[in-house]
C-alpha cells in the first residue's frame, strides 16, 4: 500500500490561525480608534491656533486692531471668525455685505466646524474683566488682548471623548495648547495651569 503525503493545513490549524488572526484584530481596532481620535484632535486644535496666530499677525501688520469673535451652539457647532477693526464680527454671518460679516482685508475670514467633523468645542470662553463679550480683539501694535486682562480659552474634545486639548490665549497675546485634564494626555503637550 501506498502511503500518500498530503501538503497544506488541516482544518484545525487553520481554525487556530484564523482565530489568533481575529484576536490580535479585536485588540487592535480599539487602540487605533484612540491613536486617530489622538491625531485628529491634535491636528484640528493646531489649525484653530494658527488660524488665530494669523488673526494676530494681520493686526500687527496692518496696524490695526483685528477682532476675533467666535459662537458656540452645542459641542457639535461652532465658529470663529476675525475683522479688521474692535467691534467684533459674526462669524455665522453668510452676506458679504453685512456689517458683521467676518472679514479681514475683503477676504472672508471665518473658521467653523464642518470643517472639523471629528471634533467638539466643549467649552468657549473670553474671561474679559467683568463679563465675556465672546469676542477678543488684538492690540495693533504689541498683539496683546484689549482690554487689557481680556483672555480667550477653547476646549476641544475628540469625538470619541477621549482626549482633550485646551487653546488659551493669554492677556499678552500668547496663544498655547495644553491637556486639559489629568487622564488620557495627548502627547507632546503640558499640562494646563489653572
Amino acid at each position: 500500500a501506498m502511503i500518500r503525503k498530503t501538503l497544506g493545513f488541516t482544518l484545525i490549524e487553520l481554525l487556530v490561525v484564523v482565530t489568533v488572526i481575529g484576536v490580535s484584530l479585536s485588540l487592535a481596532v480599539p487602540s487605533w480608534e484612540q491613536i486617530s481620535q489622538k491625531r485628529r484632535l491634535t491636528n484640528a486644535t493646531e489649525q484653530v491656533a494658527s488660524f488665530l496666530a494669523v488673526a494676530q499677525s494681520a493686526a500687527q501688520k496692518r496696524n490695526q486692531a483685528v477682532s476675533l469673535a467666535f459662537n458656540r451652539t452645542g459641542n457639535q457647532s461652532w465658529c470663529v471668525g476675525a475683522v479688521g477693526g474692535s467691534g467684533g464680527c459674526d462669524c455665522t454671518e453668510t452676506d458679504t455685505t453685512s456689517a458683521q460679516f467676518c472679514a479681514v482685508d475683503g477676504a472672508p475670514y471665518v473658521i467653523e466646524s464642518s470643517s472639523f467633523q471629528f471634533l467638539n468645542l466643549t467649552e468657549a470662553d473670553d474671561t474679559q474683566p467683568g463679563e465675556g463679550d465672546s469676542h477678543i480683539t488684538f492690540d495693533p501694535v504689541r498683539g496683546i488682548l484689549q482690554p487689557s486682562g481680556d483672555r480667550l480659552q477653547f476646549t476641544f474634545e475628540s469625538s470619541g471623548g477621549y482626549y482633550q486639548l485646551r487653546l488659551v490665549v493669554s492677556p499678552t497675546g500668547l496663544l498655547t495648547i495644553c491637556n486639559s485634564g489629568d487622564d488620557q494626555l495627548v502627547g507632546g503637550y503640558a499640562q494646563c495651569v489653572s
